[in-house]
């Protein structure tokens, strides 16, 4: 990922397509104030840019973002520590039905 700045605002999304079906996204759209040489001020329009490798496929342009924002595989990370916590918050993280997953996240937690 990384940060672009456009004098003019651009859509969000996947914007560009070539040739060799790579592309990129345009996310996290926000504005600053820069100092313009003639002495007034103009609007820059700041993106995160992630290049994905195959834009002709939605599961993979997503699968690219988040390796990206997640290189090692932090997501799995994230995800099984919200499951334990709605599991907790629901009173349910102590039952019979949840013990394998009791187990495998306090090895995880562990580790």
């Amino acid at each position: 990922m990384r940060t672009e700045r456009f004098y003019e605002q651009k859509p969000t999304g996947l914007v560009k397509l070539t040739g060799d079906n790579t592309g990129l996204v345009y996310t996290n759209e926000r504005t600053e104030q820069e100092s313009a040489e003639e002495g007034g001020e103009r609007t820059v329009y700041v993106y995160d840019v992630y290049e994905v490798s195959d834009a002709r496929d939605p599961h993979k342009v997503k699968n690219d973002v988040i390796e990206s924002e997640h290189p090692f595989g932090d997501e799995t990370k994230i995800l099984r520590k919200t499951l334990a916590k709605m599991l907790k918050a629901s009173k349910k993280y102590d039952t019979d039905d949840f013990a394998e997953f009791k187990a495998y996240n306090e090895f995880c937690e562990s580790v």
